[in-house]
């Protein structure tokens, strides 16, 4: 090729002056692309555009699903006139389209786990739900990253480079594309919270309620620990005491005092 290529620090540097710009090789723009592994586990992988001499070179260090695509698709059709920019315009389209079904996903998925949580319904699947809120969050912020990063990458190359009318308006197409996934994306944090806050609520209030039961329990037999503790002598070698029905007695009283609170606490709806 007769020019260097980015190097791996080059490639996860996030300064714009380091992922957009022209020298004497060309056009330079490193742009984030979303993927997910074998695991499904979600990440964001540098992709490096160099375009020169109306080519356009890639460097990246994985497969991802968008060039995956867009290689289906240019299979079945023409997609492109071997234009450099027209190339890269239609990727970053490919790219946005995925990040779309990816929010989309995302609201599926938080519609289901929805309705586990505000069943309120403590057990494993609950458990599972919170864990699977986490992991959505983690994914739409990667997603958001991508979006952000991909308009940066197009107002880059609408400043600086002399496109045609018709890949100028992709281009702009493909950022109001942009914009308008942008509060999708924003609306999903705050439905994350919004689930993951109801969730520790629910947890808040079933945690109460177990206190409340030993409190409750603590203080009903308080009374009769306190009877037990007074009565609870040797009647036989106490002569101020001295009496046959001691026992059955103190047995009685304790009872007493511990359903006078029980009682109570149930008249006052505190049970």
């Amino acid at each position: 090729l007769g020019q260097s290529l980015a190097t791996r620090p080059e490639l996860e540097d996030i300064e714009a002056s380091a992922r957009f710009f022209e020298d004497e090789d060309g056009l330079h723009i490193h742009s984030f692309f979303f993927f997910e592994d074998a695991e499904d586990h979600a990440g964001n992988s540098t992709v490096a555009f160099t375009i020169r001499d109306g080519r356009l070179f890639t460097l990246r260090e994985r497969e991802l699903p968008a060039f995956r695509l867009y290689r289906m698709r240019a299979r079945s059709q023409a997609m492109v006139d071997g234009n450099a920019y027209e190339l890269l315009l239609d990727l970053f389209e490919t790219k946005i389209e995925q990040l779309a079904d990816e929010i989309e996903n995302i609201y599926s998925d938080l519609e289901k786990l929805s309705r586990v949580i505000m069943e309120g319904h403590q057990g494993d699947e609950y458990d599972e739900a919170l864990s699977t809120l986490a992991e959505l969050e983690d994914i739409g912020w990667k997603v958001r990253l991508c979006l952000m990063d991909t308009q940066r990458a197009l107002n880059f190359l609408v400043r600086k480079a002399r496109l045609p009318g018709g890949q100028l308006e992709q281009a702009r197409e493909i950022l109001r594309d942009i914009e308008s996934l942008l509060p999708h994306n924003e609306s999903l944090f705050q439905k994350v919270n919004f689930l993951m806050q109801a969730a520790m609520g629910f947890i808040n209030i079933e945690q109460n309620r177990i206190i409340k039961i030993f409190s409750v329990v603590s203080v009903v037999f308080l009374p009769p620990t306190l009877v037990a503790s007074s009565y609870g002598m040797n009647f036989e070698f106490m002569p101020e005491l001295h009496w046959s029905f001691g026992y059955p007695g103190a047995i009685v009283f304790m009872i007493l005092a511990g359903l006078a609170p029980y009682l109570y606490f149930q008249r006052r709806n505190w049970l």
